[in-house]
């Protein structure tokens, strides 16, 4: 199994000469197998450039089985320009998890941002190509509800986790051909939602109740990636920016991330969903920065940025 990167970048595109090193795609990853249905997660704009390459590479029709993590726009504003929907007899499966707001569920997002006001297309053209799977439906009256697992395709295990994030969003566990990989989507620490920005979950002002909620949460995340040979995980910011101004938007930073990894024993790290405000330079010098923590913290783990065409082999 490999990873293939589409788009690394987080919240919106950001195309230009600044950022050509890393990519200005927002997130879209691909599962490279030797065999069984493509397997996709996320369809940031970076899906429009994968869809490119299927088109180029591929003999349609098309099996192809994506995975959404969420409902926010930069994860799924690529999917109407992805060609093999438009392909007569493909068989695109789309599963994610709806938001709940005001009733909405997965497909009725999905669908909405390609209502004629937004889209040319009209989404009748899709109805015998698409079919979307919405796991609060699918896993309702399952002990544990969303959190589990299904079979994506023969030999594709797929482990559900939900994370924090200001709408429903879920973690992917793959588990095939004797390797694991974990996209997070998007992800920050657990935290005690009652206390200023200013102060962090671990101080005395947060009661012994909840601080073992809050470790209870975070441990749960934890078990989930333990021992994945590849982890890719929200990291927006650093620690500095999390806790000045950024605490509750629902995005990670690296210190945490270089402990999580440490904590659940992964064999290699890939830091994702770039801050739109960088450039490829700014995001040298974090590297160079957090290569050397990462170093001291995870010597026998392989730590890396995630860029446009990266493929990573398990």
């Amino acid at each position: 199994m490999k990873v293939k990167f589409w788009g690394v970048r987080g919240s919106l595109p950001t195309p230009g000469p600044k950022t050509a090193r890393y990519g200005g795609n927002t997130t879209c990853l691909q599962v490279l197998r030797d065999k069984g249905p493509l397997l996709i997660l996320d369809a940031g704009t970076g899906v429009r450039e994968l869809a490119d390459h299927l088109m180029k590479t591929e003999k349609p029709p098309f099996d192809i089985r994506m995975l959404v993590t969420h409902t926010h726009w930069d994860h799924i504003h690529g999917f109407p320009f992805f060609t093999p929907i438009y392909v007569p007899g493909s068989t695109i499966e789309v599963y994610g998890i709806g938001p709940l707001h005001n009733g909405k569920g997965f497909e009725r997002v999905m669908r909405d941002q390609m209502t004629y006001s937004y889209f040319p297309v009209e989404n009748t053209m899709l109805d015998n190509t698409v079919k979307y799977f919405d796991f609060n439906d699918m896993f309702k009256y399952r002990e544990g509800g969303v959190e589990g697992q299904f079979k994506a395709a023969d030999g594709v295990t797929v482990k559900l986790k939900l994370t924090n994030h200001p709408v429903y969003c879920v973690a992917y566990r793959i588990e095939c051909d004797g390797k694991s990989f974990i996209f997070t989507g998007d992800h920050e620490p657990y935290y005690d939602t009652r206390l200023p920005a200013e102060v962090t979950a671990a101080t005395d002002e947060t009661n012994t109740e909840t601080r073992s909620l809050v470790e209870l949460m975070n441990d749960r995340f934890i078990e989930f990636c333990e021992g994945v040979d590849l982890l890719v995980m929200d990291t927006t910011y650093t620690q500095q920016e999390y806790e000045t101004s950024k605490r509750g938007w629902g995005h990670s930073y690296f210190e945490y991330n270089i402990q999580v990894a440490k904590r659940a024993r992964i064999k290699k790290l890939a830091f994702t969903h770039h801050d739109p405000t960088r450039t490829d330079d700014d995001l040298d010098r974090l590297m160079a920065k957090y290569l050397d923590m990462a170093k001291a913290e995870l010597p026998s783990c392989e730590v890396f940025a995630a860029r446009e065409g990266l493929v990573v082999e398990l």
